[in-house]
């Protein structure tokens, strides 16, 4: 992880939009996606990690995602990443096994459109 991204945790946490376990929680996830051979940058995972970040935090305080508009397109462009999905899936289990903070689907696919995106650029690398 470079050092725009750890501030971007810090900052979330630092100014009370996140709280300090579901910071701990990315972290680890971000470093597990790092261990595996991702590029985890800000160029690469900023917009990944504030999305996981701002969904956990919803989901705990019960204004959870549960409708969007695009979700049909969503489904659409993950048909072609399932691997994504999986591990969008597997990530959200982790969650609630470690948080006790439930994702909804919608949210979940919404991670897997950042992962499969981060799979993308790992490809053109």
């Amino acid at each position: 992880m470079d050092r725009q991204l750890a501030e971007r945790l810090e900052i979330f946490e630092r100014t009370g939009q996140v709280a300090p376990e579901i910071c701990r929680f990315v972290r680890t996830e971000l470093d597990v996606l790092d261990a595996a051979g991702s590029e985890i940058t800000e160029e690469s995972a900023g917009t990944l990690t504030s999305h996981l970040l701002l969904a956990l935090q919803r989901s705990r305080d019960g204004g959870a995602l549960t409708e969007f508009a695009a979700d049909e397109t969503v489904r659409a462009e993950l048909a072609g990443h399932p691997d994504a999905l999986e591990q969008a899936a597997a990530l959200a289990e982790r969650a609630e096994s470690a948080l006790d903070v439930v994702l909804p689907g919608q949210e979940v696919r919404f991670l897997a459109l950042h992962l499969a995106l981060l799979r993308q650029r790992e490809a053109m690398r």
